[in-house]
């Protein structure tokens, strides 16, 4: 939209915009009121003025936030959208591309998309305005969708020399990217005195010129929860009558890219990955370890969602697409998308956001948890009472453990898990219930009072009644945690009681729990299928690797663990690669703020540990752990700009856990944090020196070098980032079940961030950052007192993250097979299980149901070019694009469809 003027002098594309931040410095609600005004300003700006025209910030989260308010505007702002004067998407929520997932990405464009169509028709412009930083296969993403170009800020590298260039994602796909290079409010005071504005538009023409050339240029009329001037098109009339050398007009941000697409014909710079450059904005690099408790809530729910709930739901629920649970799977991704938002996931917000932030996570990961449960149910209804249940969520063939509380006689001296072929498995008993719950003689007439006191329904003490005896001057109550018979008639047993205590005296109560074991068991899963097991009296198989402990190590064949004298662990995998000093702690102080570390002056760094204790406190076979216990005296926060003299003992729990059959160890690291303002790592020191990692993210594994990345902005461009399932270099793998900061520290050691503890949402005096990144609030819970605790996997490994099955042992370590208890009669025969989608060559980003067929999304995920196969219960195939629209049939075989795909590429098919 332009007003309608001659054209004279150079044009200038004023384009009218809010950044809206759904939250942050303020909570949603209290930001939502301004929203509410700004959207409001709009509108009637454009009643009275056809020729204003506005864009909303590429999120639909602005329109949806007032439409809950304002239900009466949609009318106003679908005709606004149709005639093209208001310009909306293609975006949910303006989210952080490296704290979410891929999929929680596609998402949400998906439900911008979708949103936008229905009010209109969507931006078809990737726009990302205030991301910290781009993900290298965002242009891939884009293209998926149908959309070609980009507009980005922050992370663009000082080798882009000019407004547009060409952004290439590792496979190749690539978008126009027009790049903001003084930010998305740009021209947000450019007219704020309106009698000075002609005298500016030099300046404002000479400083773009670098970029722009003799191009036109683009003037974003906007910044962060600003509303529109009511006097911008006089402003404008008035600027474009007074003089000739530049003619303003007003335009969405829609239109000026499609005006200006003659000029991407031209010569321009190429970029090919990710975009995380601190030469001329701040990349804010801290986010990605404030508030670590949110990337672990990030984690469960986006998994919970990807690789359990959709997947056993479309293949394993309710037979056909009434069977679907959709409304539930919609609100779920909602929540998590809602969190997305990089203000919200980045933890650089206020201590209520971050509560609210929680909240909706839990929130989905409940819904998550409960859909994958019921879909696991539909599969224990045909195993029996007693037995269980094992889902896979992996797409191939794989061996896991399993824990399982299995009725079991008290007489029997072995147990073993037996699969309906009759094959045998070896178990690993943790523990056996405490047989007597209660035991107390008492008033025969006090039993009936006891029950109808402390029974709700068929619970007492935290156990399902089972049955029940009366001997001579006794009542048996069995329980069990198990609803088994499952009705059970409580009337009756009441009358018989108090029957038989009717003539008083005293009677001895007794409680008695089923005779159980928890064990744990090594279980072959089909791909993304089921298979079912009881547990039988008498030995199993052997174990091929049994796990084995001495005082100060475990090995199970295929990497060995010591613990020295320091409680450092030495790794070493079967092949030799070698991991020495791995689990020292290195805590120090930080003066920066929830966007940026910053070192105190003078910093103090402690590492050495003043009490080491160690010992094993589980013994294979199939899982042994030791606990590593170090005590260390860590200052209780900053004095000035320097670290407090007075130290605080703080007790630092690690616990290493070796299974059989896996090639990694699993670390957890706990301890009260009673210090504020300071830095935990753990390091992981490599096999041999390396001069880059290897992060797996979204979509892609990223290689980073070991120095630190440009600066020019004002920012210290520290070589912290974040990995998402994994980080690896010289050997050395970290798996990750959340986003986790790393840094590669001189070429030898991973050093992986446990903690980050900051009380400001942005310090004025950061020592690594000249800008404020936002205002300086105090942010008390930012601080992360109290007990905390991190997990994840270390692995020694020969060659290439690639070439030593890094990728693999991510896979699982970060899905667990699901056990559910069987359901069906204790006589009814165990089932054989079955097996549902299989992959090979490609790992899964998505399983859903989208009507009648299964929609797949699957990525290449190698340097290399090669098929992926998928296997299963399907007759026809068809490729998709990312929002759903039709790219034609496949050649499919019977159960299988083959596909070349390229390096990196992923693509989504629907199955039927």
């Amino acid at each position: 939209m332009t007003n309608d003027r001659g054209a004279a002098g150079r044009p200038i594309h004023v384009v009218p915009h809010t950044h809206w931040d759904r939250e942050w410095y303020r909570p949603f609600q209290s930001f939502r009121m301004r929203l509410v005004d700004c959207v409001d300003t709009v509108l009637a700006m454009m009643d009275d003025d056809p020729r204003f025209s506005f864009t909303l910030d590429g999120q639909l989260a602005t329109v949806d936030d007032y439409l809950e308010i304002r239900p009466e505007g949609e009318a106003r702002i679908r005709a606004a959208v149709e005639r093209g004067a208001l310009a909306i998407g293609p975006w949910q929520i303006l989210m952080d591309e490296f704290l979410v997932s891929g999929e929680n990405m596609i998402r949400n464009l998906q439900m911008g998309w979708r949103r936008a169509e229905e009010l209109g028709s969507p931006m078809p412009v990737g726009y990302l305005p205030d991301m910290f930083g781009h993900i290298a296969q965002m242009p891939q993403l884009l293209r998926r969708a149908g959309i070609e170009s980009a507009v980005v800020w922050r992370g663009v590298p000082a080798r882009i020399d000019r407004h547009l260039f060409r952004w290439e994602a590792p496979d190749g796909s690539a978008v126009i990217a027009h790049y903001l290079n003084d930010g998305y409010g740009n021209a947000a005071y450019l007219l704020s005195i309106p009698d000075l504005t002609a005298g500016r538009l030099p300046a404002f023409a000479e400083a773009m010129r670098p970029y722009f050339g003799d191009d036109e240029l683009l003037a974003m009329y906007g910044t962060d929860h600003m509303l529109p001037d009511l006097g911008l098109l006089r402003y404008l009339d008035r600027l474009n009558d007074e003089q000739t050398d530049y003619h303003l007009q007003t335009d969405t941000l829609r239109a000026y890219v499609a005006q200006t697409a003659d000029e991407a014909s031209t010569p321009m710079p190429t970029w090919r990955g990710e975009l995380r450059s601190s030469a001329r904005a701040n990349i804010l690099m801290g986010v990605n370890s404030a508030r670590i408790d949110l990337k672990a809530a990030c984690g469960r729910a986006e998994r919970a969602l990807e690789r359990y709930a959709e997947p056993l739901s479309a293949l394993w629920g309710a037979p056909g697409a009434a069977g679907w649970p959709e409304p539930y799977l919609r609100l779920a991704w909602r929540r998590v998308v809602e969190n997305s938002a990089h203000d919200s996931i980045c933890g650089c917000s206020l201590d209520a956001v971050v509560d609210q932030v929680l909240v909706r996570f839990a929130e989905a990961e409940q819904l998550a948890g409960d859909l994958a449960a019921r879909a696991a149910a539909q599969l224990a209804a045909d195993v029996p009472r007693g037995a269980f249940a094992i889902v896979s969520p992996t797409p191939a063939e794989r061996i896991g453990q399993v824990e399982l509380s299995l009725p079991v006689p008290e007489d029997w001296d072995a147990v073993a898990l037996e699969d309906a072929a009759g094959r045998r498995l070896a178990t690993q008993e943790l523990e056996r219930a405490e047989r007597l719950v209660f035991d107390e003689a008492m008033p025969g007439e006090a039993i009936g009072l006891l029950l109808a006191r402390r029974t709700h329904g068929r619970e007492l003490f935290g156990r399902y009644l089972t049955g029940w005896a009366i001997g001579r001057d006794e009542v048996i109550l069995e329980v069990d945690v198990e609803e088994d018979p499952a009705w059970l008639d409580l009337d009756r047993m009441r009358r018989e009681i108090d029957l038989a205590t009717a003539a008083g005296g005293t009677w001895r109560l007794r409680v008695v729990s089923a005779a159980r074991r928890r064990l744990i068991a090594e279980v072959d899963a089909p791909p993304l299928g089921w298979t079912a097991l009881r547990a039988v009296e008498g030995a199993a198989h052997p174990i091929a690797a049994p796990v084995t402990s001495s005082p100060r190590g475990l090995a199970n064949g295929l990497v060995d663990v010591t613990v020295d004298e320091r409680g450092e662990l030495t790794l070493t995998a079967a092949d030799g690669t070698r991991l020495a000093g791995v689990g020292r702690i290195v805590e120090g102080g930080d003066r920066g703020d929830s966007y940026n570390y910053g070192p105190p002056d003078p910093d103090l760094v402690v590492e050495a540990a003043r009490d080491v204790a160690v010992g094993v406190v589980l013994d294979g076979p199939l899982r042994s752990v030791l606990e590593v216990r170090r005590t260390y005296d860590w200052p209780i926060g900053l004095d000035g700009r320097g670290r407090s003299a007075v130290r605080r003992a703080t007790e630092v729990l690690t616990r290493v856990e070796l299974r059989s059959g896996e090639p990694f160890a699993r670390v957890e690291v706990a301890f009260d944090n009673q210090s504020d303002d300071h830095r935990v790592r753990f390091m992981v020191p490599t096999a041999t020196p390396s001069p880059s990692s290897f992060a797996e993210g979204q979509l892609a594994v990223v290689e980073r070098q070991a120095s630190a990345t440009e600066a020019g902005h004002g920012e210290v461009p520290l070589p912290t980032y974040p990995a998402t399932a994994f980080v690896d270099a010289g050997g050395a793998a970290v798996l990750a079940g959340h986003v986790l900061e790393y840094e590669l520290v001189d070429e030898r050691a991973l050093a992986i961030t446990l903690l980050r503890a900051t009380g400001l949402i942005s310090r004025n005096d950061n020592p690594y950052r000249e800008d404020p990144a936002g205002p300086q609030i105090e942010i008390p819970d930012g601080q992360m007192r109290g007990r905390w605790s991190i997990a994840f996997a270390v692995m020694p490994h020969a060659g290439s993250w690639d070439e030593g099955g890094v990728a693999e042992a991510a896979e699982r370590y970060r899905h667990d097979l699901l056990a559910v208890p069987g359901s069906a009669a204790t006589d009814v025969p165990l089932p054989a299980g079955a097996a549902g989608i299989g992959i090979s060559g490609g790992v899964l980003s998505a399983l859903l149901r989208v009507d009648e067929e299964l929609e797949l999304r699957v990525l290449r995920q190698s340097p290399s070019d090669g098929e992926v196969v998928i296997r299963g219960p399907f007759a026809t195939a068809r490729e998709v694009d990312l929002l759903g629209r039709d790219r034609g049939g496949l050649d499919t075989e019977p159960g299988e469809l083959r596909l070349a795909m390229g390096a990196w590429e992923f693509r989504t098919v629907r199955l039927r």
